[in-house]
């Protein structure tokens, strides 16, 4: 719970507003790591996605579905993956999803 809480502060403070379903959220978006894309895709899926990708890490609230698109920055993206990180409970503790340019 306490974690739950300092992560909400956190987006609060440092997340970015972005739009999906008509709704304004806010999020941390980060270039993904090489070592998750691996564990992801494999090396010919990873030649085939468009570029750029960003990892955006949200509150648990939301959840994207594949395909769905969003707004950041004036640009339209599309969900690509999503992932989500349950620690201790069994509630998500917060999502990621893998975003890229339409």
């Amino acid at each position: 719970m306490v974690l739950h809480l300092c992560l909400r502060s956190w987006l609060k403070r440092y997340g970015e507003p972005f739009t999906m379903r008509g709704e304004n959220w806010r999020g941390l978006f980060v270039p993904p790591s090489s070592g998750l894309l691996r564990w992801l895709y494999s090396s010919t899926e990873l030649e085939l996605l468009p570029r750029p990708l960003w990892l955006v890490l949200f509150l648990p609230n939301l959840y994207p579905l594949p395909d769905e698109t969003l707004e950041w920055r004036g640009d339209t993206y599309r969900v690509l993956r999503v992932l989500e990180f349950r620690y201790p409970e069994p509630n998500p503790l917060y999502r990621l999803m893998l975003i890229a340019p339409l």
